[in-house]
């Protein structure tokens, strides 16, 4: 019988991303949030049915959409 290969054992740290490239016109982006707040992301984005990462890029572009508003305001 042939010996089974050994694979490498996984890096726990390893950012989840690294697993597969990024869309068309998409890049990679680290932030550091609280454990609460990326659970709460989680089970919002899996209820909307979207990516976290969907749900982060909308409500990023709508936070900089009401502070350019703002400034224009003040």
């Amino acid at each position: 019988m042939a010996e089974k290969k050994k694979s490498k054992p996984k890096d726990p740290d390893a950012p989840a991303a690294a697993k597969k490239a990024p869309g068309p016109g998409k890049r990679y982006f680290l932030a550091t949030m609280s454990d609460g707040l990326i659970k709460d992301l989680k089970h919002a984005a899996i209820a909307d049915d979207k990516s976290a990462s969907e749900c982060l890029e909308i409500a990023t572009r709508e936070w900089l959409e009401r502070r350019k508003s703002k400034a224009k305001n003040d």
